[in-house]
């Protein structure tokens, strides 16, 4: 088991995508988190769909790609270390038994064997890489705690608000829902990879969250993929 998976390391194109959910696999050693099969499968355990979006425009853009290889469960990549919920004990009234008593040394553990190699990982491709666009894939449920959120894709940014415009507007005029900053506020800190990494290399950055509902027949999935490659390419090519 790693914890990453690098797509494309050679890609030539200027971007670099990152999915901090990609997966929903749990070390044997875990236990699955005291869980079943179809709780670690549900939004909970992972972003439903964004792995698949992350390869395709990888694969479509000839762009590297760096994907967490552990469940959000076990240590969430898209976190400061010194989140509250950077290993939580309940997910959206959901225990998550495994996390009850997880100690400092547990704690250092995770940290270490996949939240460190992570980081470092999309460290090492943009160390190598001449000022690409920096974008993270992310999905959301359609709806949460009583709310639904009837919108199709958000854009999340802080620095970066001309980029999001050019983005959200193109994404517009294909059909999609838009919202800037929604269903999460980069403003709040919301996009803790994207913004570590790319104020440490001094890049553009976006993260991407779309609606899972749209996520779930291939079909569907090509569409989205379809839609954020023309939204993207403006911003890509030289």
């Amino acid at each position: 088991m790693s914890p990453l998976t690098i797509l494309n390391p050679k890609g030539g194109a200027p971007l670099v995508l990152t999915c901090e959910h990609a997966s929903h696999f749990v070390p044997v050693e875990y236990d699955e988190l005291g869980l079943d099969a179809e709780q670690l499968a549900d939004h909970i355990g992972w972003d439903i769909g964004a792995r698949e979006v992350t390869q395709a425009l990888a694969k479509h853009f000839d762009a590297t790609a760096v994907l967490a290889g552990v469940s959000r469960l076990v240590i969430d990549c898209n976190r400061d270390l010194t989140d509250h919920d950077l290993i939580v004990q309940e997910s959206h009234g959901t225990r998550i038994p495994g996390n009850a008593l997880v100690d400092e040394d547990e704690r250092s553990r995770r940290i270490r064997e996949f939240y460190d190699p992570y980081h470092d990982a999309i460290d090492s491709v943009l160390e190598r890489r001449d000022e690409p666009l920096l974008l993270s894939i992310h999905s959301f449920t359609p709806s949460l705690n009583g709310r639904e959120r009837r919108f199709d894709i958000g854009v999340l940014f802080d620095t970066c608000p001309g980029e999001a415009d050019e983005v959200a507007t193109i994404l517009a005029g294909e059909g999609l829902r838009v919202r800037q900053n929604e269903p999460y506020s980069a403003l709040d800190g919301l996009i803790f990879s994207a913004r570590t990494h790319g104020l440490k290399f001094g890049l553009r950055y976006l993260e991407l969250e779309i609606n899972n509902l749209l996520l779930r027949e291939p079909a569907q999935t090509a569409r989205i993929v379809a839609a954020v490659a023309r939204a993207v390419v403006p911003h890509v090519t030289r």
